[in-house]
């Protein structure tokens, strides 16, 4: 038995019924090989999955929430655990290209999980002719919640089932133990009273540190003209996001993406990312006489985990954040990534309200915690901080094989934020970098306008990189 903590807590809370907070990464793989036979073996497939996620501690735990919030809730073993029931293979219809792959993708990321029972499925798409050069390929589909792993997580995952079996995965070990003692409500009682008094204690020390950042935020704002404070200009994407969501990716060259950083010094490739961003959205709002000059605002999530925790459990988030505007209302584009260099240098500096503001909540007492986060449902509070959100996490950068598959591409699915209604995931793999956009069909109904926007970016930045 093992609680979450209070930042995991945020993607439970805020989750609403047809809005669901969970993660989907696409393993892309093209058709066997004549060497290999000329058959894909899925059961094979499917129990190398199984043996890889079984080391995670969300593979046999459900959740089990207490009345009114209590306290936060607990991974407890599912007493009726059957992994075969989260595996499922499913054909691509015919012609098995991209658009239904797409399709597939997006219906199956629309779907609630079941929260009775441990939140992951893996669904493999069989049939797919546009992985790579063999046809008749295979997409594996990995659905985790996010309150029980973060994008690192993810790549953590990724990483480990990119491994040959060890003598420890083949020990499948499917005995079930008993946490019904643990649970029981003189024990939780006990706990959410001890809880209560410690998240009270962190949230006073956070606040007492944290007026050591928004006492010279204050004070910068006061000093600053009104005409010159920066202002958050609602757009299309501070919208409700309801319903079906949709998803596009394209790749770029990461050589040449980082070699883009020499156009501005100090340009990190996360600001590039920005920059490519800022001027596809340009494109796309200036199209649409959605244009204004009051910049696009980014919310960039970090890894909070520290340089030396490598042997950190790839379970639960950790994760801090700050808000930069990317300056859409610059035409130059390299005067755009040298405001963006400078607006995120300013983030990463530790006085970013937003990382205050998750610093906060990680330390809020469960009741308090989903109060919160209803009302930022609510009112679509988020979308007063910023427009969408950018995240940029680097994959394995060379190829690898997944159960003697070689993995051809990878693909990233995060979920949206009430008034969030665009993300763009931008993972890396084997020297490509991938612009995963997720929306919804009333916010971006042509998002392949939106794509081809993102590619002339790009293209942009390449042909000053040219003169």
């Amino acid at each position: 038995m093992e609680q979450i903590k209070p930042q995991d807590a945020q993607f439970l809370y805020t989750e609403t019924d047809d809005n669901f907070n969970h993660i989907t990464l696409l393993l892309n793989f093209d058709g066997a090989s004549e060497k290999s036979g000329g058959a894909l073996d899925f059961e094979n497939l499917k129990l190398f999955v199984q043996k890889k996620l079984k080391h995670h501690p969300v593979y046999c735990h459900r959740l089990v929430r207490l009345p009114a919030e209590l306290d936060y809730p607990y991974w407890i073993v599912d007493e009726l655990f059957e992994p075969d029931a989260h595996f499922s293979i499913k054909p691509l219809p015919a012609p098995g290209m991209w658009p239904e792959l797409r399709a597939a993708t997006c219906d199956l990321h629309s779907q609630a999980m079941d929260m009775s029972r441990p939140l992951w499925d893996v669904t493999i798409f069989s049939g797919v002719n546009c992985n790579g050069e063999i046809k008749g390929g295979f997409t594996v589909a990995v659905r985790l919640h996010h309150v029980a792993v973060d994008g690192i997580g993810l790549l953590k995952i990724l990483a480990n089932m990119a491994m040959p079996l060890s003598e420890a995965d083949e020990e499948l070990n499917d005995e079930i133990s008993d946490d019904s003692a643990m649970m029981s409500w003189t024990n939780l009682a006990g706990r959410a009273l001890k809880n209560r008094f410690r998240h009270t204690v962190n949230l006073a020390g956070t606040l007492l540190k944290g007026t050591s950042v928004v006492a010279p935020t204050a004070r910068r704002f006061l000093k600053t003209k009104p005409s010159e404070r920066m202002r958050v200009h609602p757009t299309r994407f501070n919208s409700s996001v309801g319903g079906d969501k949709i998803f596009d990716v394209i790749n770029v060259d990461l050589k040449a993406l980082s070699a883009m950083r020499s156009l501005y010094s100090g340009a990190t490739v996360n600001d590039v990312v920005l920059a490519v961003c800022s001027g596809a959205l340009r494109r796309y709002l200036q199209t649409h006489n959605e244009l204004t000059s009051t910049p696009v605002v980014a919310w960039i999530p970090v890894n909070a985990r520290s340089v030396a925790s490598t042997g950190e459990r790839d379970s639960g988030n950790n994760l801090s954040a700050f808000t930069a505007p990317i300056y859409t209302n610059i035409a130059d584009p390299v005067a755009r990534l040298a405001k963006i260099v400078a607006a995120t240098q300013s983030g990463k500096g530790g006085s970013s309200a937003a990382g205050l503001l998750l610093n906060v909540t990680k330390c809020l007492p469960a009741t308090e915690q989903y109060l919160f986060s209803r009302a930022i449902n609510a009112t679509s509070a988020a979308s007063s901080t910023c427009n969408l959100f950018v995240s940029n996490v680097p994959g394995p950068a060379h190829s690898v094989h997944i159960a003697g598959h070689r993995l051809e591409s990878l693909a990233g699915l995060p979920p949206l934020g009430e008034g969030m209604g665009l993300f763009i995931a931008t993972p890396s793999y084997n020297g490509k970098l991938y612009f995963n956009v997720i929306s919804t069909a009333a916010i971006l109904p042509d998002i392949e306008f939106f794509m081809s926007c993102l590619q002339d970016s790009f293209a942009e930045l390449q042909s000053v990189m040219k003169v």
